[in-house]
C-alpha cells in the first residue's frame, strides 16, 4: 500500500513521525509525506521516504501559516497519489480530509495529543473554539483514529461518540544504554557532579519554571534543559533573573537520532509536566521512555498515565509538578541515595525491554492492513 503522510511539524526533530512511517516501511507498504520546513538543514535519516516539504517562516503568525500550508499541502497531497492518507494531528486534518475525499482514500487522524485542550489554548477561548469546531467537523470524515493514551482515547470517544481507536503509545525505538558523558563535555562540567535532565518542548505552563524554581536547592547538582520552544526566552530570563547560571544550563534542540547519547550521561530524568490542559494531564511522554532506555530514575508528574507507569515499574517517584518543595526534595534524596538510585536504575533497564517501539508498532501495522 502507498501511505502518504501529511504533518505541521519540522521532521528533524518528530521522533513519532520517523518511527510510524518506518515501521510501515518495514511492513512492507510505501511512505511518502508532506510537511513543513522550518529548517534548510539536510534531513538525516529520512532517505527510504518520499518527501515534499513545504518552506515556513515561523517569523509570520500561525493565523497566516496554517491557511498557506493547507492549501499546498492539499495540492501535494493529491499529486502523490497514494492509497490511503495519514494526518498526524489536527493542523494537518483539513488537507487530508479534502485530498481523501477527493480521490476517495480511506483517512487515518493521528492525534498525537488532546489537541483542543493543549495549554497554549487553555486561556484562549476564541481559539481553543475554533480548534474544537474544526475537529468535530473533520473527525466525522476519517476512516480511524489513533492517539497515545488510554485517557485521551476515552476522552475522544465521549467528546465525539467515537468507536473504536487505536492507542500507540510515544515508546521510543529499542536501544541499549551506552557509555556517555555528552552532557559534561558540552557544557564543560566537572565529571564528578550530578546531572538532573529536562529533555523536550519549552511550552506554555508545561512545568519549567518551577524546576528552574527548585534547581536552586539541587546542591551540587546541575539542572539541563534539552531543548527549545516558545518559552525559551523566558525560562533563560528567569535563570539570569535568579541568579543561577552555574546551576541551570540549556542545550540547543538535539535531533532525534543523536539524543540518546545525551540522556545516558545524565543522572536522573524529570518528567514534570504541570496539568495546565487535559492534553498535558493526560499525557505519556516520549522523554519518560527515553529516561527509562537510559537508565535514568524518574521524577514525574502524579498524574493518571505517568503515574501508573512509574508505579507499575518502580524506576522512580511522582510527586506534585506546581510543588516545588517536593521537587527539590525527591531530587536531593534520589541523588544522596545511592542504593535507591541504582536499584530505580536497574527497573529503568528493565522496562525499557518492555516499553520501546518494536513491541508497539504491531498496532500500527494491524491497523493498515485492515483498510488494505
Amino acid at each position: 500500500m502507498r501511505i502518504c503522510m501529511v504533518a505541521f511539524t519540522d521532521l528533524h526533530f518528530d521522533y513519532r513521525i520517523y518511527r510510524e512511517a518506518t515501521a510501515l516501511l518495514r511492513a512492507g507498504h510505501e511512505v511518502a509525506i508532506v510537511a513543513s520546513s522550518f529548517n534548510p538543514a539536510p534531513l538525516e535519516g529520512w532517505d527510504d521516504f518520499e518527501i515534499h516539504l513545504i518552506p515556513i517562516d515561523r517569523g509570520r503568525s500561525l493565523r497566516r501559516l496554517y491557511p498557506l500550508f493547507w492549501r499546498r499541502a492539499y495540492r501535494l497531497l493529491l499529486e502523490t497519489r497514494p492509497d490511503a492518507y495519514h494526518a498526524h494531528d489536527l493542523d494537518a486534518l483539513w488537507p487530508a480530509v479534502r485530498a481523501a475525499r477527493r480521490l476517495r482514500r480511506p483517512l487515518v487522524y493521528d492525534s498525537h495529543e488532546f489537541w483542543i485542550e493543549q495549554s497554549s489554548l487553555v486561556n484562549r477561548p476564541l481559539i481553543r473554539f475554533f480548534w474544537s469546531l474544526l475537529e468535530r467537523h473533520l473527525i466525522k470524515r476519517v476512516d480511524r483514529v489513533i492517539t497515545v493514551s488510554q485517557s485521551i482515547t476515552e476522552s475522544l470517544k465521549t467528546r465525539y461518540g467515537l468507536g473504536e481507536v487505536v492507542i500507540l503509545r510515544n515508546f521510543p525505538l529499542f536501544r541499549e544504554k551506552v557509555q556517555s558523558d555528552l552532557i559534561r563535555e558540552t557544557l564543560d562540567l566537572p565529571a564528578n557532579r550530578p546531572i538532573v535532565l529536562y529533555q523536550g518542548g519549552f511550552l506554555t505552563e508545561n512545568g519549567l519554571r518551577e524546576q528552574i524554581e527548585a534547581a536552586a536547592g539541587f546542591g551540587d547538582a546541575a539542572l539541563v534543559l534539552i531543548g527549545d520552544g516558545p518559552s525559551e526566552k523566558a525560562l533563560k530570563e528567569q535563570v539570569r533573573a535568579g541568579g543561577l547560571q552555574d546551576r541551570v544550563f540549556f542545550i540547543a534542540r538535539v535531533p532525534f537520532h543523536q539524543l540518546h547519547d545525551y540522556t545516558c550521561s545524565a543522572d536522573l530524568g524529570l518528567c514534570l509536566i504541570k496539568g495546565a490542559g487535559k492534553s498535558f494531564y493526560y499525557s505519556l511522554p516520549n522523554k519518560l521512555f527515553e529516561y527509562m532506555m537510559a537508565g535514568l530514575p524518574v521524577v514525574a508528574s502524579n498524574f493518571p498515565e505517568m503515574q501508573r507507569v512509574v508505579s507499575k515499574t518502580d524506576t522512580g517517584v511522582t510527586i506534585d509538578p506546581t510543588d516545588i518543595d517536593a521537587i527539590r526534595q525527591q531530587v536531593t534524596e534520589l541523588l544522596s541515595d545511592d542504593k535507591r538510585r541504582a536499584a530505580c536504575s536497574q527497573a529503568c533497564l528493565e522496562a525499557a525491554q518492555h516499553y520501546h517501539w518494536e513491541r508497539e508498532a504491531g498496532q500500527l501495522t494491524d491497523l493498515y492492513s485492515t483498510l488494505g
